[in-house]
């Protein structure tokens, strides 16, 4: 889905630009996910992971500014991807047409800035004029930032997928399942 603009004021007094994602941002998209998985455990990817070109990067990017019930946010401070947000649909089923999928990561860089409160107030507007009743989302086990910022936003736990993500060491993380009504 394409939406407009929303301009907002950092707390650094920088200006970041919420906006949808473009083919152009494609190279950018994919150093913003390089650099995002490397500087945290908390995604589902490994650094070395990112493996997309940047023609099907491109393609993926114009799949969701062409969904009806999609988006893609990225946040852009200075000319530089500083984060992203996106919300997915669970399905075009009547009994899953209510739901929505949502995602967030922010550089490191960017952290503490309003850029995070930002996307998720944007973000939920959008999938509420698009229909969505509630947003949910995955949380690693100590990822309390993130968890913090969720509750604050309304989310509450509803379960726990225990070993949801196994790391190179051989080390897992519990994931939590977390619900937000919209």
């Amino acid at each position: 889905m394409i939406f407009g603009e929303k301009k907002i004021a950092l707390k650094d007094n920088r200006i970041c630009v919420l906006r949808s994602v473009e083919a152009k941002d494609a190279a950018g998209m994919l150093e913003y996910l390089r650099i995002v998985s490397s500087e945290t455990p908390f995604l589902l990817r490994n650094q070395d992971e990112v493996t997309y070109t940047i023609e099907s990067e491109k393609q993926l990017l114009e799949n969701k500014r062409n969904s009806p019930r999609e988006i893609m946010m990225v946040a852009e401070v200075d000319g530089v991807i500083a984060g992203n947000c996106g919300i997915a649909t669970h399905g075009e089923l009547r009994r899953v047409y209510h739901r929505c999928g949502f995602a967030i990561a922010i550089k490191e860089l960017y952290w503490d800035l309003g850029i995070g409160s930002a996307m998720m107030e944007y973000a939920f507007s959008l999938a509420k004029e698009m229909g969505y009743e509630q947003a949910e989302l995955e949380v690693v086990d100590g990822n309390n930032r993130a968890r913090r910022l969720y509750e604050r936003f309304g989310f509450k736990e509803t379960g726990k997928n225990f070993r949801a993500l196994k790391y190179d060491d051989g080390s897992y993380k519990d994931e939590y399942k977390m619900v937000k009504i919209l």
